[in-house]
């Protein structure tokens, strides 16, 4: 019988949870725990999957306690599940009714507390697992050139940098002739560069700056400024991911604590999507609700932060499948799309471009100068790429409305005022929006 219940609430109406039976008083060497997940509530009429016999037996005899340890989307609790029965050794110990250990998901974990409690680490010591800080002197027409050679970096928050923290390094370094220790000694300014090592970052290994960005800033726009000090952690002590070392990174810069960052919802919002993004996670995730706490957001700022990142999220999903022509995917086929159609049409000058720009005027402005210098088209075609379903949209709605009157007035002019073309044409051809969409077959729409 269920003696005692421990129900862990579930206030933002997550949709799964791990469960644990524990039975009383068990005698050493008996089965005592089992563990499990469930998709839906716990009083549905659900009670277990266990595939051993036992279980239900003894339930039926012996007193249990039955808990809900934690909420979050299916995909979480599976891998919860999965993760506690292979820490505990549940399918070999005597003490589990657990034959399996469950299944893997597509949910890789991340000990958000832990990397909390890093940061907070190296924020009071200036030290990691025995690593100490140490004050690098560079020389100063060197200083930025020979940082980016040896570092990567990480935007963290929504902006790249906050200008009033950096000028307020600068000055503080300034009024201290440079010297880091005199500044520590006397502001109580701890100015810190934390290095990860050996982080892979797009297929290379790299060294990447996680917290710190301002202080090299300041020090590189100051006059006096030469010394940075480091914490340097090798990647046997740190362990991290590159996506993993980018919530490190948030938690040594919290919105917070920056005090020039006016915008530090729009930040932590950013930090909190790209967790979502990295680890396969949604607005009603457990680690999304943990990430928000850690930032010390309160009940109302986090409500506030999850219907923005629930709206980002939709964005996101919305346009998972857009095609996007600034990628190494996206300008090959975009090139291969404008040679194609010069082969086909030989006397034609192409432009190619994005609807969200103003592509129509320069074009026309560009092929005009190009004609006075005396090349000569036949046919003007404008390959127009969409980044976005809104970009698409107001393209048509809006944009090429204005310009229809400028383009056919033009290709009624340039035969006129240029004699050796017979006739001129004018073609838009758009690529496809979909990648499912996308074909090797020349197509386009005569405006």
């Amino acid at each position: 019988m269920i003696e005692e219940q421990i129900i862990k609430p579930n206030p933002h109406n997550h949709e799964a949870f791990v469960y644990k039976f524990t039975k009383l008083n068990a005698k050493p060497g008996e089965k005592k725990f089992y563990l499990g997940w469930h998709l839906e509530k716990p009083d549905d009429g659900y009670f277990h999957s266990s595939t051993d016999d036992d279980l239900d037996l003894d339930v039926s005899k012996f007193k249990f306690k039955y808990e809900i340890l934690n909420w979050g989307t299916a995909d979480e609790m599976k891998t919860k599940e999965y993760n506690l029965l292979k820490m505990a050794n549940a399918t070999t110990s005597p003490e589990w009714y657990n034959k399996h250990p469950g299944a893997t998901s597509s949910v890789e974990d991340i000990d958000l507390l832990s990397l909390s409690q890093w940061a907070d680490e190296i924020k009071k010591t200036n030290s990691f697992k025995g690593n100490k800080s140490f004050i690098k002197v560079y020389s100063k027409n060197l200083m930025k050139s020979e940082i980016n050679k040896d570092f990567a970096k990480l935007q963290i928050r929504k902006e790249t940098e906050i200008a009033s923290n950096t000028a307020e390094i600068k000055n503080w370094i300034d009024k201290h002739q440079g010297d880091l220790k005199k500044l520590l000694s006397v502001e109580k300014v701890n100015l810190l560069v934390v290095v990860l090592e050996d982080i892979e970052k797009d297929g290379q290994i790299v060294h990447l700056i996680v917290g710190g960005n301002h202080t090299i800033q300041g020090t590189i726009q100051s006059k006096h400024g030469k010394e940075i000090r480091y914490l340097r952690i090798p990647k046997k002590d740190h362990g991290l991911t590159y996506n993993k070392a980018k919530q490190f990174a948030s938690m040594l810069n919290k919105a917070d604590k920056q005090p020039g960052d006016r915008n530090s919802d729009d930040s932590i919002v950013k930090q909190v999507f790209e967790l979502c993004m990295d680890f396969n996670y949604n607005s009603k995730s457990e680690k999304v609700d943990e990430a928000f706490d850690l930032q010390g957001c309160d009940p109302a700022t986090k409500k506030r932060l999850k219907t923005k990142l629930t709206k980002k999220i939709k964005e996101s999903n919305q346009n998972q499948n857009w095609m996007m022509y600034d990628t190494d995917e996206g300008k090959f086929e975009l090139q291969n799309t404008v040679n194609k159609l010069q082969k086909k049409y030989p006397g034609a000058r192409i432009f190619s471009g994005s609807s969200a720009g103003q592509l129509v005027p320069k074009n026309i402005r560009n092929m005009t100068a190009e004609m006075a210098n005396g090349q000569i088209h036949d046919m003007l075609i404008h390959v127009v790429y969409h980044p976005n379903e809104n970009a698409m949209q107001k393209w048509f709605s809006d944009y090429l409305p204005k310009n229809k009157h400028l383009i056919d007035l033009c290709v009624k002019y340039w035969p006129k005022e240029y004699t050796k073309i017979k006739k001129m044409q004018e073609m838009m051809f758009y690529m496809a929006t979909n990648k499912t969409d996308l074909t090797n077959t020349i197509q386009g729409n005569r405006a």
